[in-house]
């Protein structure tokens, strides 16, 4: 006897069109149909993701509650076959990944998982918008928490929390999915037809902060030149000084425009403004420098910040950059900042953030006269590697991955590593994708890895210097803020370390600590910090 096929309903379908930083950067189609008390999902994604040239396909198939019973997913990412075969249900779920000729991959759950989400695809989403748990289980057991919703015109956007890595904004109308935003990458999923509807309870832009009356900003061009393995450019700056000292010609010893102190700002690891925050639509939008810059020229000192080099206004390759090519661009910036009329050229400093607290040290030690103080904020004190290895088990561990998978992971990153640093070739394990990832980075990253922070800083002699940490950072810990105390001991008679609790990587209150909390739009810069910024380099400079 043949059994009846079960009944089979389309129940819904459409396109999404993906936008980075406002830009397109493809489609996603899909559909979804009920087969008896069954779901299948279809996608089908043309689409550059995360700088990856993504095309192909998916069958996922889902329970009565969503939850995920097996799939397929055959795709190209930058020319190679990736083939992904899911099995065994929710309380068991499977997955195989096979990558061009590598031999294929098995990667088992943590244990019942409520979602599958893949990242060549956004349709995956679609079942969050009938989920209204506080906390969902994607596999393989990342904890995905449900957080603030709101509502206009029948649209609801309801923010979600992926292992304290990312946020994703979710767009729904009842159970119909419209689209998703993903603030800190500026990407934008949205549905054909539904753009109005998600502008409307889309997250405004932060604006920068306003500049108070008194304080004056001139824009700068620095010069850096080329040398052995530095890439000329030009980096466009902002120049920032009390509106007295805003004409200023000559330089004077006495007087109310007498030469005033001042300081250069270094920018962390990527691609950032002047003001240290990221390009185009969502990223990183808090100001960090422009706000303290605006609280150093209240308190009467001078500072100049630039564009980071081949981004925004200034030229510059980026081209096998090195932490070296960074650190003349910072030498450079500082040299102009002396030749300013307005600055007294023995009174300047540097402010670095993150991978600007590791180049900070590196100028002082060439540059002269030698600085009169450095602020660190968050800078490491220990091996590259060690900090990338943390971070990784950190985000390893959040996705649910099991030990063994993580104690795996690290070991083959720790090979690629010692691979770089030893100038080998790196090692054949390594699937065409994460080949080519650590190849675009590998100058810049070979450069941090033979380079020793602690030992840099040790070397540095007669300089004040500030060390701020957040104590709850989950990028740089407190241990790197207790190796640069220890080896700036050794030659400079005013250290000081604030380990600031509440604080994140980026000096701003916050609950966890996670990335995700990047893009709170009430994140703000930590009004103790400025205060002790001020104080140390008033005192200091």
């Amino acid at each position: 006897m043949v059994e009846p096929r079960p009944e089979e309903r389309r129940l819904d379908g459409g396109t999404f069109t993906i936008a980075v930083n406002g830009a397109p950067a493809g489609t996603e189609g899909f559909e979804l149909r009920q087969v008896g008390d069954q779901f299948v999902l279809e996608n089908h994604v043309d689409a550059t993701l995360f700088g990856r040239q993504v095309r192909g396909h998916g069958t996922l198939r889902l329970d009565a509650s969503g939850r995920p019973l097996d799939g397929t997913l055959t795709m190209s990412v930058d020319g190679v076959a990736v083939a992904t075969a899911l099995r065994g249900g929710p309380a068991a779920l499977v997955s195989t990944v096979k990558t061009g000729d590598a031999a294929a991959k098995e990667q088992r759950a943590a244990g019942p998982v409520d979602l599958y989400l893949d990242d060549t695809s956004f349709a995956h989403l679609a079942s969050l918008c009938t989920n209204d748990a506080a906390t969902v289980v994607a596999f393989p057991g990342m904890a995905i928490k449900r957080g603030a919703t709101r509502e206009a015109s029948g649209t609801r956007v309801t923010s979600y929390d992926l292992a304290g890595q990312v946020q994703i904004d979710l767009y729904c109308d009842g159970a119909r999915y419209l689209g998703a935003d993903i603030p800190i990458a500026g990407l934008t999923v949205t549905r054909d037809g539904e753009g109005e509807r998600i502008a409307a309870l889309r997250r405004k832009p932060r604006e920068k902060p306003a500049l108070p009356a008194g304080l004056v900003e001139l824009g700068r061009t620095v010069d850096v030149a080329a040398a052995p393995g530095i890439e000329p450019a030009k980096l466009a700056c902002t120049l920032l000084v009390p509106a007295s000292h805003a004409e200023v010609k000559t330089r004077a010893k006495k007087g109310p425009t007498r030469a005033l102190a001042g300081v250069t700002f270094i920018t962390g690891s990527g691609s950032q403004d002047r003001d240290e925050d990221s390009y185009g639509p969502g990223g990183l939008k808090m100001s960090i420098f422009k706000t303290v810059a605006i609280e150093l020229g209240k308190a009467g000192i001078v500072s100049l910040r630039c564009d980071d080099r081949g981004s925004g206004g200034s030229t510059g390759s980026l081209d096998k950059v090195t932490l070296e090519t960074y650190a003349a661009d910072a030498a450079a910036t500082l040299e102009a900042l002396r030749d300013e009329p307005a600055v007294n050229p023995v009174k300047t400093g540097m402010v670095g953030h993150s991978e600007g607290g590791i180049i900070a040290p590196m100028v002082s030690l060439t540059s002269l006269p030698t600085p009169r103080a450095l602020v660190l904020m968050a800078g490491t004190g220990r091996p590259f590697d060690v900090i990338l290895q943390e971070q990784a088990r950190r985000s390893l561990e959040a996705a649910g991955r099991p030990a063994a998978d993580v104690a795996e992971e690290l070991a083959k990153r720790q090979a690629v590593f010692d691979a770089m640093r030893a100038g080998k070739p790196l090692p054949s394990t390594l699937d065409p994708g994460e080949a080519k990832a650590y190849g675009e980075n590998l100058s810049w990253m070979t450069s941090h890895l033979r380079h020793d922070p602690a030992a840099t800083a040790a070397k540095v002699k007669g300089v004040a210097v500030l060390i701020a940490q957040g104590s709850l950072d989950q990028q740089v810990a407190v241990a790197d803020a207790d190796a640069l105390e220890l080896a700036l001991k050794k030659q400079n008679k005013v250290v000081e370390k604030i380990v600031y609790p509440g604080l994140n990587h980026l000096f701003a209150p916050t609950q966890t600590g996670d990335v995700s909390e990047y893009t709170s739009p009430e994140a703000q810069v930590d009004e103790r910090f400025l205060r002790d910024v001020v104080r140390f380099l008033t005192a200091n400079l």
